[in-house]
């Protein structure tokens, strides 16, 4: 059970240094921000009109939020929770993911500015290998 005040329990940066603990909370405030706000943008899904938000990173990343009960209005997404069948390998609506190619070949949608910039020294995948 943990204890407040136990001993053997490492202080934080709030109680030794709380200028370093406010420069970290505000660096964690902007990590948010950049990660889960900026840069997405709204589409519609061609075929049955439920809308989320996209954010594309690069050429091949893309961030898709399910919001506001949209994941509920896709009728795909709808008939695979009932135990409809699912496709190998597929993890989302395979119509708004054409929805989204779309959208981002007509210039409906363009890249996120200052959002995860390619930066191949710290590329998540090392496996990747830029064109």
């Amino acid at each position: 059970m943990f204890k407040q005040f136990d001993s053997r329990r490492a202080p934080t940066w709030d109680e030794i240094d709380p200028e370093r603990a406010a420069r970290l909370h505000s660096y964690t405030d902007l990590d948010r921000e950049t990660y889960t706000k900026a840069g997405f943008q709204p589409v519609e899904c061609r075929a049955c009109g439920t809308c989320v938000k996209v954010r594309k990173n690069s050429e091949k990343h893309t961030s898709i939020q399910w919001t506001d009960g949209s994941d509920r209005a896709c009728p795909v997404l709808t008939d695979w929770r009932a135990g409809g069948e699912r496709p190998e390998g597929e993890d989302t609506c395979p119509t708004m993911l054409a929805s989204i190619r779309y959208a981002y070949a007509e210039g409906l949608i363009t890249l996120a500015e200052t959002v995860d910039p390619a930066d191949e020294e710290h590329m998540v995948n090392p496996l990747y290998v830029p064109e």
